[in-house]
C-alpha cells in the first residue's frame, strides 16, 4: 500500500473511470479534476480550468497535491478549426498544468500522450521510442508539442510521458467499438484475408502502467510506448469476440479491392486504411523498468468481450 494525493484530470473519461478506483485500491487519495463531476461517484472533485484560463487557476487545483496524472484530452472533433482546438486542449492545457505542478508537487507528473505523437495510423516496421517522432495529423502534432513543453518545464525530471496505442476495455468507443459491433452481427464476414497487425493496450494494463510510473524512479524524465505484447489482425479480434459468445469465427475471404470499394461507398475510407495497414509498437522500454504487459491480447479481449458489447 502507498499513500499520497493524486490529482487526476479527465477522471470521468474512458481511462480515468478505471484509473481512479485502481489508485484508491492501492492507497492513494484521489482528487478528480473534471468538467463532468456528476460522473464521479463518492469521490473528491475539483473543476478543471479551461485552456484559456491563467496558470494561477491551475495552481489552485494542485495545491496540497503530491502527484498529477493528466488524462484530459480531446481525440476527435468535427469542428472546422480542429488544429486550434487540438492545440488548446491537448497542448496548452497540459502545459499550464505542468507549469503549476512544477511549482508545487513533490511527486510525479504523468502525461497521457498517444502513439499518434510518434507516428501515423499506419507504420512500416516496429515502432519504438528510438523512431524519430513524425505525427501525421493535428491531434498527434498537438500531443508531441505538449510532450516537448512538459519536458522543458519539469526541470527536476519528475515526469513521465506515456504513448499508448489503441486502448480496449469495457465501454470502449471508436474503432474498437466498431469492430465489436461488427463481430456481434449474426452473419459471416468477408474479412478473413485482412492480415495487417495492430498493437493494442488493455485499459487495466494501461492503468497499471500509470501507477507504476508514479512509483518507479526509473521512469523519471522518460517517454514510453505502452502496448500489449501480441499485435492482432482484424480476423483475430473478431474471432476472439465471437469465441467468447460461443460462436464460430464465421469469416471468409474477399478480394481487398472489393472491401476497399465497399468501405468507400459507406464513407469508411479512413477506417479501411486503418484496418488494412500495420501499426506494431513495442513496449520493451517500459517493461525494462518493471512494468508487465499483457502477453495474449486475443485471450484478454475474449475475457472482456461481454463488457465491450454494444448496447
Amino acid at each position: 500500500m502507498v499513500s499520497g494525493t493524486v490529482l487526476v484530470t479527465g477522471a470521468s473519461g474512458f481511462i480515468g473511470l478505471e484509473l481512479v478506483p485502481q489508485l484508491q485500491e492501492v492507497g492513494y487519495r484521489v482528487i478528480a479534476a473534471t468538467r463532468n463531476p456528476e460522473k464521479i461517484v463518492g469521490g473528491e472533485t475539483v473543476r478543471l480550468p479551461l485552456p484559456a484560463e491563467p496558470v494561477e487557476a491551475f495552481e489552485a487545483i494542485v495545491t496540497n497535491v503530491d502527484h498529477v496524472v493528466h488524462l484530459a484530452a480531446i481525440a476527435h472533433t468535427q469542428l472546422a478549426d480542429s488544429a486550434a482546438i487540438y492545440q488548446a486542449v491537448n497542448c496548452e492545457l497540459a502545459v499550464k498544468l505542468a507549469k503549476a505542478a512544477e511549482k508545487t508537487i513533490a511527486g510525479k507528473f504523468v502525461f497521457m500522450s498517444s502513439i499518434r505523437a510518434q507516428c501515423g495510423n499506419v507504420h512500416t516496421g516496429i515502432v519504438d521510442e528510438r523512431v524519430p517522432p513524425q505525427p501525421t495529423d493535428d491531434y498527434g502534432r498537438a500531443k508531441l508539442a505538449a510532450e516537448v513543453d512538459i519536458a522543458g518545464i519539469m526541470t527536476r525530471g519528475n515526469y513521465t510521458i506515456l504513448r499508448p496505442v489503441l486502448v480496449y476495455g469495457a465501454g470502449v468507443k471508436g474503432n474498437m467499438a466498431a469492430l465489436t459491433r461488427l463481430a456481434s452481427l449474426p452473419v459471416p464476414l468477408p474479412l478473413k484475408s485482412l492480415d495487417a497487425r495492430r498493437s493494442l493496450i488493455d485499459r487495466t494494463s494501461l492503468c497499471h502502467a500509470i501507477i507504476h510510473c508514479l512509483r518507479e524512479p526509473e521512469t523519471d524524465a522518460g517517454t514510453f510506448i505502452v502496448a500489449d505484447d501480441s499485435p492482432l489482425t482484424v480476423p483475430q479480434i473478431i474471432t476472439a469476440i465471437r469465441r467468447a459468445a460461443g460462436r464460430d469465427p464465421g469469416l471468409f475471404s474477399c478480394p481487398r479491392w472489393a472491401l476497399q470499394l465497399a468501405a468507400r461507398l459507406m464513407g469508411q475510407g479512413a477506417r479501411w486504411q486503418t484496418i488494412n495497414g500495420d501499426m506494431v509498437a513495442s513496449s520493451a522500454l517500459l517493461q525494462s523498468t518493471g512494468w508487465h504487459a499483457i502477453a495474449d491480447s486475443a485471450q484478454r479481449i475474449e475475457e472482456l468481450s461481454q463488457h465491450m458489447a454494444p448496447r
